[in-house]
């Protein structure tokens, strides 16, 4: 079945976004492209930046548009599949060092050397991804079909994350949240088509965006799948 927009959705007025780049977003990627040719370890320090977890203050390094597509089988979620398109100096340094050939594509053999070098080793903080399926935290994500391509001048990762076992919304709400809580990644739905569903949805399921609270305090934008009788 091919993917459709959400329906239901509402989008809570705390938790809405502004499109585009900030003007301190601008001014940062500015001076950080001025400075990119004096920086031949970029890559590797903007990977650091992805698994930095040290202090909350700290100001973003790296911007990810993200999308999210829930899988459904007989209307229980059964894996999310995720789109992160990363800014133009991120990529920009990761695809130099990473498109061996320079023809402007990743080869398989190019992908998994990104792939082990960016994005493997944050297996260890769940990839980012945050699950709760009827009010208890799923951990341990694993990770299949992961891709890295080229579009434009931006990289875009594609992964999706099982959901073990498959969660039944009418028995508690889904909770998905891309968030780094040591503030390095800075996670942005794309402007169009951010929420998807693959599969049927039960017309009395809603989906829901507001800001975090509780247990997903501090999570700016969780989505929340909601079924009632």
């Amino acid at each position: 079945m091919p993917r459709m927009d959400i329906p239901h959705l509402e989008i809570m007025p705390e938790s809405r976004q502004r499109g585009g780049l900030s003007e301190r977003r601008r001014e940062s990627l500015t001076m950080r492209s001025a400075l990119g040719a004096c920086l031949p370890a970029a890559v590797a320090v903007l990977s650091a930046f992805l698994l930095a977890t040290t202090s909350a203050l700290a100001n973003p390094h790296v911007w990810v548009e993200s999308r999210i597509t829930f899988e459904f089988e007989d209307h229980r979620v059964e894996a999310l599949l995720f789109e992160w398109r990363f800014d133009d100096f991120y990529s920009s340094h990761a695809i130099r060092t990473h498109d061996l050939d320079r023809d402007g594509a990743l080869a398989p053999e190019e992908v998994e050397a990104l792939r082990g070098d960016t994005f493997d080793p944050l297996a260890r903080f769940d990839y980012h991804v945050h699950v709760w399926a009827g009010g208890a935290r799923r951990e341990g994500h694993t990770v299949e079909r992961f891709s890295a391509r080229v579009e434009g001048e931006r990289l875009v990762f594609e992964f999706s994350v099982p959901v073990t076992p498959p969660a039944d919304p009418v028995e508690g709400p889904l909770v998905v949240s891309l968030f780094d809580g040591g503030n390095e990644v800075d996670f942005r739905f794309a402007e169009s088509n951010f929420l998807l569903a693959d599969g049927e949805v039960a017309a009395h399921c809603r989906f829901r965006i507001a800001r975090g609270r509780g247990e997903q305090s501090g999570h700016p934008r969780p989505v929340t799948l909601a079924c009632g009788g």
